[in-house]
């Protein structure tokens, strides 16, 4: 299995990094004073294309995070220079020469746009209040602004908008971009300019250790396979550039997920089936009529004399019909063709299946499965139909600007419950299910068409997520498995599903471990006393195909009696040893049904005993007392409070506070990087809190969720003896003896340090001592 690191590239500056991908090849754009281009073939090798745009574009202005869009024959670039509002510039060629076309048109900075399944284009910016968006009326007209209402604690910049299944999803970048706690949130919506939701698991991506931080300011793209998507984001340097980095990006019904942020991950995978015309692609193609001839990076297919291919009837000889002969034959299946009308009246795919089929999903009642489909662009009546021999399927027309002479992507996505065509990544059709797909080609009629490259993989992007590799230490859901059979959480308001498991049954994993040794396994979820479960981890032999069940695999190198539940708990911890590089975890239900959520693997916990005799805090700041993870520990001091700030800042206004640190990870400081007061909330973890009137327990995730609190009034004049017990999901919390706290958290933070923080308050400790508990739970 072919492995990247990341960073990716570090051969330039890649602030800021967008990523288009046209015609089967990518095109990298980042902030710099010239708009410089990259371009590559497989998201990890990146050759310079240069500038994009004169040097005398934005004189003394850098163009800020450069975005470009692909629309019926041109290039759209949108870019900000210096922050001083935007200008729409445009283009013949994806590496330019881009040449300003709109002037400014305000708008803060870090613009994106979105082309919606209807047609509709939209913009979003970062203001100071947050994301802001508004509809287009064309690419360099900008509708009334609309303040989504989304946005993250302090500054917030960078979003990038997508839609998957109906939904539309956000990433955006939070911190100062100095910051080492840069890092990436998810939103998700039903509306593409409000109702936006924070992700359950935010921040998407974070790292603030040496050498792999400040990771911010994101986009995402379509990977090689055409099943996966990436997403591609900067880290900061100490010399201010940015290196590259790119991770797998998942979903879990409305919730996004990043795989990573990872050092070492599986390469992306390439498609089963690949045209490149230029390395003689066209051995791969069988003429059924007309004529095909490859040339100057493309092919050109021709149409003889005669015939008809459109819906009134059957191809002909005289149409100009070529099948790619590679295409793999599957019931899943995701493709893209990139075709060109040069003359051709009508023109466009044809698919072939088994004859299996439910009908058309458009509305038309039709029932007729399987055989030839034909889907075709008619120049005159400006639409496009589909086609089985003289029964017209689905039809839709086509946008008002939409250029046939332009080079169009044709992307196929076919299931076992229909199949779903796109022009250009707009939605186009409902199709019915095409069954086994056994060949797909071009079709042209009275007048030629020209083929660039194509792609095609025996999966769709749904059956390809369940495959995804997990770089580990990391997170994944426990949706990511073949055989999983998930129940979205309606009931629970939560958006996200969740996995049950009956006795019996059995989930597989994908994982890939940085380095050989053991972790610690943190399955969240719903267990109920008398569940049991086995895992067994296997060093992968080979890499799997998409939809490959199942997977192949070596001798087990590791496996585990059965842990058995022994009361009804939301978190098991079981640990587990894995090879460098491939592995498969599986999880099997040997009695009850336990219901997975959430998988995360670290490294095991540090054990022992930990003793500090001393510490204390005051004003803003947080500190880290004992840097080692640790799982379930018990945590006991004697606390106390400076009188003076006791009597005072605890007190005020602001709410004033001392607090205890638990399961802490990648702390930091807001604005530049030293602004205890701004960056008070960075950090993951729980924090015990003791504030003048009451004790709260609360989480964070560069934030704070209050999850439960208590009166009491805190005398400064005294000290109290605390005693916090973490056990999985669940955190208790007594003072002098008094059980005042109990929580359980349902996708709780797995390990972490352990250290103390003042919100304008103080904190002092002494005989602070770490007690580690078992790690094996129950």
């Amino acid at each position: 299995m072919s492995v990247y690191r990341n960073p990716i590239q570090r051969d330039d500056d890649f602030a800021d990094p967008f990523v288009l991908r046209h015609d089967g090849r990518y095109y990298l754009y980042a902030t710099n004073p010239d708009i410089r281009c990259w371009s590559s073939d497989d998201l990890l090798h990146w050759r310079s294309e240069g500038p994009t745009i004169a040097p005398d574009t934005f004189p003394g202005l850098v163009p800020f995070a450069p975005e470009v869009v692909y629309a019926d024959g041109a290039f759209f670039m949108y870019t900000s220079p210096s922050g001083h509002g935007h200008h729409v510039l445009r283009s013949e060629s994806p590496t330019g020469p881009f040449r300003d076309v709109s002037g400014n048109v305000g708008h803060a900075i870090d613009g994106n746009v979105l082309i919606d399944d209807d047609g509709r284009w939209y913009f979003y910016w970062a203001g100071d209040e947050g994301i802001w968006g508004c509809e287009m009326p064309s690419p360099t007209e900008f509708g009334e602004p609309v303040l989504t209402g989304i946005h993250m604690n302090g500054w917030t910049e960078g979003p990038f908008v997508s839609r998957r299944s109906g939904r539309y999803h956000m990433t955006l970048t939070g911190n100062h971009y100095l910051s080492r706690g840069y890092r990436i949130d998810a939103a998700f919506s039903d509306h593409p300019l409000t109702g936006w939701t924070a992700g359950p698991t935010n921040p998407l991506v974070v790292s603030t250790a040496e050498g792999f931080r400040g990771l911010g300011h994101s986009s995402s793209v379509t990977g090689p396979d055409l099943v996966s998507t990436y997403l591609v984001y900067h880290n900061m340097n100490p010399d201010l550039t940015r290196h590259l980095d790119i991770d797998r990006q998942v979903w879990n019904d409305a919730a996004l997920q990043v795989l990573g942020p990872s050092r070492a991950a599986p390469a992306p995978a390439a498609p089963d089936a690949r045209c490149v015309w230029e390395h003689g692609a066209d051995a791969d193609w069988t003429v059924l009529a007309g004529t095909l001839d490859g040339r100057d990076g493309h092919g050109l297919l021709g149409a003889g004399s005669g015939g008809g291919a459109g819906a009134g009837g059957d191809a002909g000889a005289g149409d100009g019909i070529a099948l790619w002969s590679v295409v793999p034959t599957s019931e899943l299946l995701t493709a893209e063709l990139s075709l060109t009308a040069v003359d051709a009246e009508r023109y466009g795919i044809i698919c072939e299946g088994d004859g299996a089929g439910d009908g058309a999903r458009d509305g038309s009642g039709a029932e007729e499965g399987g055989g030839r489909l034909l889907v075709l662009v008619d120049r005159s009546a400006h639409r496009v139909t589909a086609s089985r021999g003289r029964e017209l399927i689905a039809a839709a027309p086509l946008p008002p600007a939409f250029a046939h002479d332009a080079l169009h992507a044709w992307r196929l996505v076919a299931g076992s419950e229909g199949a779903e065509l796109s022009l250009d990544g707009r939605r186009q059709l409902i199709l019915p299910n095409l069954g086994i797909v056994t060949a797909l080609g071009a079709v042209t009629e009275g007048g030629a068409v020209r083929i660039g490259r194509c792609a095609a993989t025996a999966a769709t992007p749904e059956s390809a997520d369940a495959h995804a590799v997990a770089p580990v230490p990391g997170r994944l859901w426990a949706t990511l498995s073949p055989s999983a059979r998930p129940v979205t959480q309606a009931a629970e308001g939560l958006p996200y599903a969740s996995v049950p498991v009956e006795a019996g049954e059995e989930l597989a994993y994908r994982l890939h471990a940085a380095t050989a040794g053991e972790y610690l396994l943190h399955i969240a979820g719903r267990f109920a006393a008398g569940d049991a479960l086995a895992v067994t981890v296997d060093a992968a032999a080979a890499e799997p195909a998409h939809n490959t069940e199942p997977f192949d695999i070596a001798e087990p190198v590791y496996n585990t009696e059965p842990a058995h539940v022994a009361e009804d708990c939301h978190v098991v911890t079981i640990p587990v040893a894995l090879a460098e590089g491939g592995n498969v975890l599986r999880i099997e239900a040997r009695a009850g049904g336990p219901i997975l959520t959430l998988l995360t693997v670290v490294a095991m916990p540090a054990a022992g005993v930990v003793a500090i005799s001393e510490a204390g805090i005051v004003g803003f700041g947080k500190e880290i007392l004992d840097t080692a993870d640790r799982a379930d520990v018990d945590v006991s001091a004697i606390v106390s409070f400076t009188p003076d700030v006791a009597s005072n800042a605890v007190s005020d206004a602001e709410g004033g506070h001392g607090d205890l640190l638990l399961r802490v990870r990648e702390p930091a400081e807001g604005g530049e990087g030293d602004d205890t007061r701004l960056g008070i909330d960075f950090l993951l973890g729980y924090s015990v809190q003791f504030h003048a009137d009451r004790l709260t327990l609360a989480r964070h995730d560069y934030d704070e969720r209050v999850l439960a609190t208590c009166p009491v009034t805190i005398d400064p004049a005294r000290s109290y003896a605390v005693l916090i017990r973490l056990r999985g999901e669940r955190l208790s919390v007594e003072l002098d003896g008094v059980v005042l706290l109990e929580v359980r958290d349902l996708l709780p933070h797995a390990t972490g340090a352990t250290g103390i923080r003042a919100a304008g308050g103080s904190l002092r400790v002494e005989r602070l001592e770490i007690r580690i508990t078992d790690a094996v739970r129950p």
